[in-house]
C-alpha cells in the first residue's frame, strides 16, 4: 500500500509544463510551483535535476481519474519565496508552501481501507481456498477510489510548510534537487504519512 500512494506522488511531481529552466535559483522555483498549480502537463522533468530517474513504473488502474484529481486539488497551491541564497553552483531558495493534504488524506484512506485488507489476510491465513477468491487487482483499485475520493473533496484541508528548496547549477541551469524535505513540503506532509507505513506492505 506504501508502494501504490508514494508512486501516485512521484508520478505526479514529475509532470508539469515544458518550458526553459530559467538562469536564476528562485525563477526555476517558480516555474516549478506554477506549472503544478496551472495543471499544465508536459516535461516538467526539465526542471529537475534527476528528472525521469526518480520516476518509478507503475500501472494504475485509474490513472486518468487519479491525475486530474491531483490538478483540482493543486489548483489551489500556495507558495511565497522568502529568501535566496547562492554558493558558487549550489543555491537554496526558501519558500513557504501551502499545499493539499495529502497526509490526512492517506492517513484517512488507510483507516478505511486497513479493515478490509486485515479480512483478507485472516481468511487467506484459515482458509486453504483463499488465494483463489483473492483479488488484488481489485483492493488496489479499492485504494485508488478511496484516496481520490480524499482529495476531490471541494473543501480539501491544506498543509503549511516552509522548506529550503536545494537546487544545483548544471550546464549554465538552475536545476531542483527533488529531496524528501521539498517532496513533504509540497504533498502537504504526505512524506510523513508514509515513514509511518514502513512495516506495511
Amino acid at each position: 500500500m506504501k508502494k501504490v500512494i508514494s508512486v501516485f506522488l512521484i508520478a505526479f511531481l514529475t509532470i508539469s509544463m515544458t518550458g526553459c529552466v530559467k538562469n536564476h535559483p528562485q525563477d526555476t522555483v517558480e516555474s516549478y510551483l506554477n506549472a503544478i498549480k496551472s495543471g499544465e502537463l508536459g516535461n516538467l522533468d526539465e526542471y529537475l535535476l534527476e528528472g525521469k530517474e526518480k520516476n518509478e513504473e507503475h500501472e494504475f488502474i485509474l490513472k486518468d481519474e487519479f491525475e486530474q484529481a491531483m490538478i483540482n486539488a493543486y489548483s489551489k497551491l500556495e507558495y511565497e519565496i522568502l529568501s535566496t541564497e547562492i554558493e558558487g553552483d549550489n543555491a537554496k531558495v526558501e519558500t513557504k508552501i501551502k499545499s493539499p493534504d495529502l497526509g490526512s488524506a492517506m492517513e484517512d484512506t488507510i483507516m478505511e481501507v486497513i479493515p478490509k485488507l486485515l479480512e483478507d489476510a485472516f481468511n487467506e491465513a484459515f482458509n486453504e481456498n483463499a488465494e483463489d477468491n483473492f483479488d488484488e487487482e481489485a483492493t488496489q483499485k479499492e485504494i485508488e477510489e478511496t484516496f481520490i475520493n480524499k482529495i476531490n473533496k471541494d473543501k480539501l484541508p491544506m498543509a503549511e510548510n516552509t522548506v529550503k528548496i536545494k537546487l544545483v547549477k548544471k550546464d549554465k541551469e538552475w536545476l531542483i534537487d527533488l529531496d524528501k524535505e521539498f517532496s513533504n513540503a509540497l504533498s502537504g506532509d504526505l512524506e510523513k504519512s508514509l515513514d509511518g507505513l514502513d512495516n506495511i506492505e
